[in-house]
């Protein structure tokens, strides 16, 4: 299958899923480590003294780190933004001055139309400089890919749509068919914007649907303990509040029957997840994760992030209130057109031995 599960890797990388001290009022985002473990199925368990995130510039002592290791993988997610940079602050003049390659693996387009109107022209002249030193670059979409080809044509050809790695694993490459087990449910939620509504609707539907299973929410990112005690009680009780739909999200599903897991870290969810039978929610690394553990999942629409994975695999972004009816669609569509783009990746992965 061209994994390299037990292997090292000579790479460095290049992650969102690492929150730098400075920023500590962030949230790790699990399905960012996803991405992380992913990549490492495919090119190798990364030393943990070049696992470095992207969030910040890199002091010159991880720059001389990469320098060595000659290749930094930029681990996926919606990162590709008007001014995207493989670190904030990059301009196109520090770019010259390193002497290792960038390699893009899996991103995919912000997705919000006010990040992705047309790229500056700093981030053109990095994107040109990084395809300068390298034979592909990995996109996770075909509307990423779209997007890149108009804007840089003369490069369409080193542009890959490679899905994202985390849909590649041996259960879906390589099993019969999906399992459509029912003895342990998980529901994702994505708090962002008004949410309540579309999230506890998705927690109702899994309980009419399901009433009698094993029922957990698991929270991808966790915001339980952001800020001071004070702020913290004061967002509570204002109904106005994101703080106080939280709280209000999470006793609905305690009243429904739902256990919340608020997991540790990306590794603790992915073990938890090994003894989960099905996944509905609108996390997209949740589904991906399901799907290609070979289980069936359904993404409940958040926001046009994930329309270009819908429309490559071929799965449907439900209602909530859809999901009965979808309980009985065919997956196996989603397995033919991930063993198809998994030869894309194949031919991505190869490519990076000529600049290893």
């Amino acid at each position: 299958m061209n994994f390299q599960k037990d292997q090292k890797s000579d790479f460095a990388v290049l992650t969102p899923y690492l929150i730098p001290p400075v920023q500590a009022g962030r949230r790790v985002n699990i399905g960012d480590g996803f991405i992380l473990k992913a990549v490492e199925r495919h090119l190798g368990r990364f030393d943990p003294g070049v696992i470095m995130t992207k969030r910040i510039a890199p002091r010159a002592d991880q720059i001389d780190r990469m320098s060595r290791h000659r290749v930094a993988i930029l681990a996926g997610a919606n990162q590709l933004r008007d001014n995207f940079t493989p670190w904030p602050g990059m301009t196109s003049q520090q770019f010259e001055k390193l002497d290792f390659a960038f390699v893009p693996m899996g991103i995919g387009l912000d997705g919000n139309p006010k990040r992705n109107r047309g790229f500056t022209e700093n981030t053109l002249a990095i994107l040109e400089k990084i395809h300068e030193r390298i034979e592909y670059s990995s996109w996770r979409c075909p509307r990423t890919v779209e997007l890149l080809t108009n804007a840089m044509p003369h490069l369409a050809d080193k542009f890959l749509m490679t899905g994202c790695p985390v849909i590649y694993d041996d259960p879906l490459l390589t099993g019969l068919e999906f399992s459509k087990g029912s003895r342990k449910v998980a529901v994702t939620v994505t708090e962002r914007d008004d949410f309540f509504d579309r999230e506890s609707k998705t927690l109702d539907a899994v309980s009419q649907n399901f009433p009698d299973v094993q029922k957990y929410l698991v929270l991808h990112q966790d915001f339980s303990d952001r800020g001071g005690k004070l702020g913290r009680a004061v967002r509570r009780i204002n109904p106005l509040s994101i703080e106080h739909a939280r709280l209000k999200l999470y006793a609905h599903a305690r009243m429904l029957g739902f256990e919340i897991v608020r997991p540790q870290d990306a590794a603790d969810v992915l073990a938890f997840y090994e003894d989960v039978d099905l996944h509905v929610g609108s996390r997209l690394h949740a589904h991906l994760t399901f799907i290609s553990r070979n289980k069936w999942s359904f993404l409940t629409y958040v926001d046009d992030r994930c329309i270009g994975f819908s429309e490559f695999l071929d799965f449907p972004l439900i209602q909530p209130n859809d999901l009965t009816k979808h309980l009985d669609m065919d997956f196996e569509p989603i397995r033919q057109n991930a063993q198809a783009a998994f030869e894309t990746m194949k031919k991505f992965v190869g490519s990076l031995d000529k600049i290893a």
